[in-house]
Protein backbone atom coordinates (compact mmCIF):
# COMPACT_ATOMS: atom_id res chain seq x y z
CA UNK A 1 0.00 0.00 0.00
CA UNK A 2 1.11 3.33 -0.77
CA UNK A 3 0.75 5.78 1.96
CA UNK A 4 -0.32 9.58 0.70
CA UNK A 5 0.36 12.37 2.55
CA UNK A 6 -2.20 15.24 2.37
CA UNK A 7 -1.34 18.68 3.92
CA UNK A 8 -4.22 19.75 6.58
CA UNK A 9 -5.48 23.02 4.71
CA UNK A 10 -6.35 21.00 1.03
CA UNK A 11 -9.53 21.63 0.25
CA UNK A 12 -10.44 17.78 0.33
CA UNK A 13 -8.32 16.63 3.22
CA UNK A 14 -11.40 16.44 5.68
CA UNK A 15 -13.75 14.85 3.74
CA UNK A 16 -11.04 12.39 2.47
CA UNK A 17 -10.09 11.29 5.86
CA UNK A 18 -13.42 11.35 6.83
CA UNK A 19 -14.91 8.95 4.19
CA UNK A 20 -11.63 6.66 4.80
CA UNK A 21 -12.72 5.93 8.43
CA UNK A 22 -16.56 5.56 7.71
CA UNK A 23 -15.56 2.89 5.05
CA UNK A 24 -13.41 1.35 8.22
CA UNK A 25 -9.86 2.37 6.85
CA UNK A 26 -7.43 3.74 9.19
CA UNK A 27 -6.13 7.70 8.66
CA UNK A 28 -3.04 9.22 10.89
CA UNK A 29 -4.47 12.45 12.13
CA UNK A 30 -3.26 15.54 14.01
CA UNK A 31 -4.04 16.33 17.73
CA UNK A 32 -2.85 19.25 19.93
CA UNK A 33 -0.63 16.21 21.38
CA UNK A 34 0.87 14.21 19.09
CA UNK A 35 -0.55 12.41 15.75
CA UNK A 36 -2.81 9.52 16.37
CA UNK A 37 -3.98 6.53 14.15
CA UNK A 38 -7.33 7.00 13.92
CA UNK A 39 -9.99 4.10 13.16
CA UNK A 40 -13.80 3.92 13.56
CA UNK A 41 -14.09 3.10 17.84
CA UNK A 42 -17.79 1.72 16.73
CA UNK A 43 -15.94 -0.52 14.02
CA UNK A 44 -14.31 -3.48 15.50
CA UNK A 45 -12.64 -4.50 12.73
CA UNK A 46 -10.72 -1.08 12.05
CA UNK A 47 -10.21 -1.52 16.05
CA UNK A 48 -9.04 -4.75 15.35
CA UNK A 49 -6.70 -3.42 12.33
CA UNK A 50 -5.18 -0.43 14.51
CA UNK A 51 -3.43 -2.90 16.98
CA UNK A 52 -2.37 -4.87 14.28
CA UNK A 53 -0.75 -2.16 12.67
CA UNK A 54 0.52 -0.82 15.74
CA UNK A 55 1.42 -4.60 16.79
CA UNK A 56 0.07 -3.11 20.00
CA UNK A 57 -1.03 -5.73 22.30
CA UNK A 58 -4.91 -6.32 23.25
CA UNK A 59 -4.78 -5.96 26.75
CA UNK A 60 -3.28 -2.44 26.14
CA UNK A 61 -6.92 -0.52 26.00
CA UNK A 62 -7.54 2.78 23.84
CA UNK A 63 -8.90 6.33 23.63
CA UNK A 64 -11.69 7.44 22.22
CA UNK A 65 -11.71 10.61 20.90
CA UNK A 66 -15.02 12.20 20.27
CA UNK A 67 -16.99 14.26 18.00
CA UNK A 68 -18.83 16.50 20.61
CA UNK A 69 -19.66 16.29 23.89
CA UNK A 70 -23.19 14.83 23.71
CA UNK A 71 -21.34 11.51 23.32
CA UNK A 72 -20.19 11.36 26.95
CA UNK A 73 -23.62 10.52 28.06
CA UNK A 74 -23.80 7.60 25.64
CA UNK A 75 -20.41 6.40 26.20
CA UNK A 76 -20.67 6.11 30.10
CA UNK A 77 -22.68 5.39 33.14
CA UNK A 78 -21.87 8.12 35.56
CA UNK A 79 -23.48 8.02 39.09
CA UNK A 80 -24.89 11.38 40.67
CA UNK A 81 -21.46 12.12 41.84
CA UNK A 82 -19.51 11.14 39.53
CA UNK A 83 -21.14 13.36 36.92
CA UNK A 84 -20.82 16.53 39.28
CA UNK A 85 -16.92 16.33 38.78
CA UNK A 86 -17.05 15.06 35.58
CA UNK A 87 -19.39 17.95 34.29
CA UNK A 88 -16.69 20.53 35.67
CA UNK A 89 -13.32 18.87 34.34
CA UNK A 90 -15.38 19.18 30.78
CA UNK A 91 -16.64 22.42 31.22
CA UNK A 92 -12.51 23.62 31.92
CA UNK A 93 -10.77 21.33 29.94
CA UNK A 94 -12.78 19.87 26.57
CA UNK A 95 -12.18 20.18 24.06
CA UNK A 96 -8.21 19.66 25.56
CA UNK A 97 -5.70 17.39 26.55
CA UNK A 98 -7.58 15.04 29.16
CA UNK A 99 -8.65 11.84 29.11
CA UNK A 100 -11.45 11.05 31.54
CA UNK A 101 -11.23 7.18 32.26
CA UNK A 102 -15.46 6.23 33.08
CA UNK A 103 -17.47 3.33 33.40
CA UNK A 104 -18.48 2.44 30.45
CA UNK A 105 -21.67 1.80 28.93
CA UNK A 106 -22.93 -0.76 26.57
CA UNK A 107 -22.40 0.80 22.64
CA UNK A 108 -18.35 0.79 24.43
CA UNK A 109 -16.95 -2.26 22.68
CA UNK A 110 -14.87 -4.70 24.63
CA UNK A 111 -11.92 -4.40 21.85
CA UNK A 112 -11.95 -0.90 22.97
CA UNK A 113 -11.44 -1.17 26.57
CA UNK A 114 -9.33 -4.54 26.74
CA UNK A 115 -12.42 -6.25 28.08
CA UNK A 116 -12.39 -3.64 31.23
CA UNK A 117 -15.21 -1.95 32.85
CA UNK A 118 -13.93 1.35 32.02
CA UNK A 119 -13.50 3.44 28.67
CA UNK A 120 -11.28 6.40 28.00
CA UNK A 121 -12.69 9.20 26.18
CA UNK A 122 -11.77 13.23 25.52
CA UNK A 123 -12.33 15.59 23.07
CA UNK A 124 -9.49 16.66 21.04
CA UNK A 125 -8.47 20.44 20.62
CA UNK A 126 -6.79 20.34 16.75
CA UNK A 127 -9.37 21.87 14.80
CA UNK A 128 -8.72 19.64 11.74
CA UNK A 129 -9.42 16.57 13.78
CA UNK A 130 -12.43 18.09 15.49
CA UNK A 131 -13.63 19.03 11.54
CA UNK A 132 -13.17 15.41 10.74
CA UNK A 133 -14.63 13.97 13.38
CA UNK A 134 -17.41 15.83 13.20
CA UNK A 135 -18.02 15.36 9.59
CA UNK A 136 -17.45 11.47 10.44
CA UNK A 137 -20.23 11.71 13.02
CA UNK A 138 -18.69 8.78 15.44
CA UNK A 139 -15.88 8.56 18.08
CA UNK A 140 -12.42 7.54 16.50
CA UNK A 141 -10.06 5.15 18.72
CA UNK A 142 -6.81 6.76 17.87
CA UNK A 143 -3.46 5.81 20.18
CA UNK A 144 -0.33 7.29 18.48
CA UNK A 145 0.40 6.76 15.48
CA UNK A 146 3.59 4.70 15.65
CA UNK A 147 4.68 0.87 16.39
CA UNK A 148 3.79 -0.27 19.55
CA UNK A 149 6.33 0.96 22.62
CA UNK A 150 8.63 3.05 20.10
CA UNK A 151 8.70 6.85 20.34
CA UNK A 152 4.97 8.79 19.43
CA UNK A 153 5.38 11.03 16.86
CA UNK A 154 4.84 14.38 16.79
CA UNK A 155 5.13 15.40 12.90
CA UNK A 156 3.43 13.48 9.83
CA UNK A 157 7.56 12.71 8.85
CA UNK A 158 7.58 10.80 11.95
CA UNK A 159 4.43 8.94 11.18
CA UNK A 160 5.65 8.11 7.68
CA UNK A 161 8.71 6.67 9.03
CA UNK A 162 6.95 4.35 11.85
CA UNK A 163 3.64 2.89 9.57
CA UNK A 164 4.77 4.13 6.27
CA UNK A 165 3.22 1.30 3.48
CA UNK A 166 0.85 0.41 6.53
CA UNK A 167 -2.18 3.14 6.12
CA UNK A 168 -3.46 5.19 3.43
CA UNK A 169 -4.01 8.52 4.58
CA UNK A 170 -1.85 10.82 6.46
CA UNK A 171 -3.48 14.33 6.90
CA UNK A 172 -0.41 16.38 8.17
CA UNK A 173 -0.73 19.43 10.12
CA UNK A 174 2.75 20.22 10.85
CA UNK A 175 4.28 19.95 14.28
CA UNK A 176 1.83 19.04 17.29
CA UNK A 177 1.59 22.15 19.89
CA UNK A 178 1.71 19.56 22.84
CA UNK A 179 4.19 17.25 22.41
CA UNK A 180 3.04 15.16 24.84
CA UNK A 181 0.19 12.51 25.44
CA UNK A 182 -2.99 13.47 27.62
CA UNK A 183 -3.41 13.38 31.06
CA UNK A 184 -5.35 10.76 32.43
CA UNK A 185 -7.68 10.59 35.07
CA UNK A 186 -10.46 8.05 36.94
CA UNK A 187 -12.44 10.27 38.37
CA UNK A 188 -13.79 8.70 41.87
CA UNK A 189 -17.26 9.95 43.42
CA UNK A 190 -17.18 13.51 43.40
CA UNK A 191 -14.16 14.80 45.45
CA UNK A 192 -11.13 12.61 44.29
CA UNK A 193 -9.38 11.89 41.27
CA UNK A 194 -6.89 8.77 40.09
CA UNK A 195 -3.46 10.13 37.96
CA UNK A 196 -3.26 7.16 35.61
CA UNK A 197 -0.95 9.12 33.24
CA UNK A 198 0.82 13.09 33.86
CA UNK A 199 0.51 15.08 31.00
CA UNK A 200 -0.11 18.70 29.88
CA UNK A 201 -2.71 19.55 32.53
CA UNK A 202 -0.72 19.11 35.86
CA UNK A 203 -1.53 17.60 38.80
CA UNK A 204 -1.29 21.35 40.80
CA UNK A 205 -4.57 22.43 38.49
CA UNK A 206 -6.38 19.40 38.70
CA UNK A 207 -6.38 19.72 42.31
CA UNK A 208 -8.48 22.75 42.06
CA UNK A 209 -11.06 20.48 41.18
CA UNK A 210 -10.85 17.69 43.72
CA UNK A 211 -8.04 15.76 45.27
CA UNK A 212 -5.07 13.93 42.78
CA UNK A 213 -3.87 10.98 44.02
CA UNK A 214 -1.39 8.50 42.16
CA UNK A 215 -2.81 5.28 40.46
CA UNK A 216 -1.18 2.14 41.90
CA UNK A 217 0.88 0.92 38.54
CA UNK A 218 1.63 -2.43 39.88
CA UNK A 219 -0.46 -5.23 38.56
CA UNK A 220 -2.68 -5.52 35.57
CA UNK A 221 -3.01 -1.91 33.30
CA UNK A 222 -6.37 -0.28 33.94
CA UNK A 223 -5.53 2.59 31.52
CA UNK A 224 -3.49 3.30 28.21
CA UNK A 225 -0.24 4.42 28.00
CA UNK A 226 0.63 2.39 31.35
CA UNK A 227 3.25 -0.46 29.86
CA UNK A 228 6.49 -0.47 31.72
CA UNK A 229 8.60 -0.04 28.47
CA UNK A 230 7.69 3.03 26.24
CA UNK A 231 8.22 5.98 24.27
CA UNK A 232 11.93 4.19 23.13
CA UNK A 233 13.76 4.33 20.24
CA UNK A 234 16.13 2.11 18.91
CA UNK A 235 19.38 3.71 20.24
CA UNK A 236 19.52 2.97 24.67
CA UNK A 237 18.48 6.01 26.56
CA UNK A 238 20.07 6.58 29.88
CA UNK A 239 19.13 9.40 32.11
CA UNK A 240 21.57 11.18 33.91
CA UNK A 241 21.87 14.20 36.63
CA UNK A 242 22.31 17.63 35.20
CA UNK A 243 26.19 18.28 34.61
CA UNK A 244 27.47 14.59 34.91
CA UNK A 245 29.52 12.75 32.01
CA UNK A 246 29.30 9.45 31.59
CA UNK A 247 32.52 7.15 30.90
CA UNK A 248 31.28 6.52 27.59
CA UNK A 249 30.34 10.49 26.35
CA UNK A 250 32.34 10.35 23.34
CA UNK A 251 30.26 7.95 21.65
CA UNK A 252 27.49 9.14 22.79
CA UNK A 253 24.78 11.69 22.55
CA UNK A 254 23.38 14.44 25.14
CA UNK A 255 19.71 15.78 25.51
CA UNK A 256 20.76 18.77 27.42
CA UNK A 257 18.12 20.47 29.90
CA UNK A 258 19.49 24.25 29.54
CA UNK A 259 22.66 25.10 27.89
CA UNK A 260 25.64 22.36 28.86
CA UNK A 261 28.89 22.87 29.75
CA UNK A 262 29.77 19.59 29.13
CA UNK A 263 28.01 19.30 25.83
CA UNK A 264 31.69 19.17 24.09
CA UNK A 265 32.41 16.05 25.56
CA UNK A 266 29.37 14.49 24.33
CA UNK A 267 29.59 13.26 20.32
CA UNK A 268 26.34 15.10 19.66
CA UNK A 269 24.34 17.29 22.02
CA UNK A 270 21.00 18.79 21.58
CA UNK A 271 19.00 20.89 24.06
CA UNK A 272 15.78 20.14 25.16
CA UNK A 273 15.41 23.47 25.88
CA UNK A 274 18.47 26.47 26.22
CA UNK A 275 15.78 28.70 28.60
CA UNK A 276 14.72 25.68 30.74
CA UNK A 277 11.40 26.41 29.76
CA UNK A 278 9.13 22.83 30.19
CA UNK A 279 6.67 23.58 27.54
CA UNK A 280 9.06 24.04 24.77
CA UNK A 281 11.04 20.80 26.28
CA UNK A 282 7.68 18.68 26.51
CA UNK A 283 7.07 20.14 22.83
CA UNK A 284 10.87 18.45 21.00
CA UNK A 285 11.08 15.81 23.42
CA UNK A 286 9.67 13.04 21.16
CA UNK A 287 11.15 14.62 18.03
CA UNK A 288 14.53 15.07 19.94
CA UNK A 289 14.41 11.20 20.68
CA UNK A 290 13.75 10.72 17.09
CA UNK A 291 16.55 13.27 16.06
CA UNK A 292 19.16 11.43 18.06
CA UNK A 293 18.26 8.00 17.68
CA UNK A 294 19.35 8.77 13.71
CA UNK A 295 22.87 10.24 14.97
CA UNK A 296 26.09 7.79 15.26
CA UNK A 297 25.88 7.45 18.76
CA UNK A 298 26.62 3.93 20.70
CA UNK A 299 23.53 5.93 23.48
CA UNK A 300 21.23 8.41 24.17
CA UNK A 301 21.66 10.34 27.32
CA UNK A 302 19.47 12.45 28.67
CA UNK A 303 19.52 15.24 31.31
CA UNK A 304 16.89 14.98 34.15
CA UNK A 305 14.28 17.97 34.21
CA UNK A 306 12.32 19.20 37.38
CA UNK A 307 9.06 17.40 38.32
CA UNK A 308 7.11 20.26 38.27
CA UNK A 309 4.13 20.51 36.04
CA UNK A 310 4.35 19.40 32.88
CA UNK A 311 7.96 18.55 33.87
CA UNK A 312 6.41 15.58 35.50
CA UNK A 313 4.92 14.19 32.03
CA UNK A 314 8.80 14.66 30.94
CA UNK A 315 9.85 12.49 33.35
CA UNK A 316 6.90 9.94 32.86
CA UNK A 317 7.92 9.74 29.43
CA UNK A 318 11.82 9.15 29.94
CA UNK A 319 11.57 7.07 32.93
CA UNK A 320 9.65 4.60 30.42
CA UNK A 321 11.64 5.06 27.69
CA UNK A 322 15.41 4.77 29.63
CA UNK A 323 16.78 1.22 29.72
CA UNK A 324 18.26 1.71 33.52
CA UNK A 325 18.28 3.73 36.58
CA UNK A 326 19.56 7.76 36.63
CA UNK A 327 23.31 7.81 36.59
CA UNK A 328 25.22 10.42 38.66
CA UNK A 329 23.00 10.24 41.32
CA UNK A 330 24.55 11.99 44.84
Amino acid sequence: MKTEIIAANHPSAIERAAKLLAAGELVAVPTETVYGLAGNGRDDRAVATIFHVKERPFFDPLILHLPDKSWLQRLSKLDTEQEKLVTALVERFWPGPLTLLLPKSEEVSDLVTASLPTVALRMPANPILQAILQKGGFPVAAPSANRFGRVSPTTGEHVLEELGSKIPLIVDDGPTKVGLESTIVEPKGSKKLILHRPGPIAEAVLAEFATVEAADLKGSIKAPGQTSSHYAPDKPVRLIEKGYVPADSAGAGLLAWGQSAQGARFRVTLSLSESRDLVEAASKLFSSLRAMDREPVTAIYVEKVPETGIGKAIMNRLYRAASREVEGEK
